[in-house]
């Protein structure tokens, strides 16, 4: 099983990405499980009341919480042995980006939180959409009440993500490619992920 994770901040088309690649992807006759994370699980509720909630909550927290969810995906996926690709919304990289280059928590401190975490993506891909495309996307949106989608945090999620420290783009194998409109985006990343067989 080959495990892909596309990431990147908020409004750079990451859910839309996935459903066209996860569609070129059967077409070749492979068998495909989509996650996403935050999960949908009890885990994943979590997050969402946390990101939404009024309070003041502390970095830390939010990488607990984050993580707990992360290592219950984990846990959930460790029976599938059936399938040829985990194609996966998001991955640890998001601990590091969210809760330590931007809020900064210890990132040592997030290694020991995910050390039970085993999941390594085969390829990690970041789609690099131009930041004021991304700042146009989010005031499209109607109601937006999370903390991690306002536009001050996003510019800082958006330079983070842009400018992996060295050690994560090795670690979690991350590639970047330019947003190229939707169709010759995605025949890139089926190129890539083509790659790795």
């Amino acid at each position: 099983m080959k495990t892909i994770s596309l990431e990147g901040p908020d409004f750079s088309g990451k859910s839309t990405l996935g459903t066209a690649l996860l569609m070129k992807l059967r077409d070749k006759g492979l068998t495909i499980e989509r996650m996403e994370l935050p999960s949908r699980m009890v885990t994943g509720i979590f997050t969402e009341l946390l990101r939404n909630s009024k309070d003041k909550i502390d970095p830390k927290v939010f990488a607990m919480i984050y993580s707990a969810d992360h290592l219950h995906h984990y846990l959930s996926t460790q029976s599938m042995n059936d399938i040829d690709v985990m194609l996966l919304e998001r991955s640890v990289v998001s601990l590091f980006v969210y809760q330590s280059i931007v809020l900064g928590v210890d990132p040592e401190w997030i290694k020991e939180l995910n050390k039970y975490n085993q999941t390594v993506p085969d390829l990690t891909v970041i789609v690099k959409v131009p930041e004021e495309e991304l700042i146009r996307r989010s005031k499209i949106r109607v109601g937006l009440n999370d903390a991690f989608e306002k536009e001050d945090f996003l510019r800082k999620v958006v330079k983070a993500y842009y400018n992996l420290p060295e050690w994560l783009i090795k670690k979690y194998n991350v590639k970047y490619i330019e947003w190229e409109g939707m169709e010759k985006t995605t025949e890139t990343l089926l190129k890539m992920v083509e790659g790795l067989s």
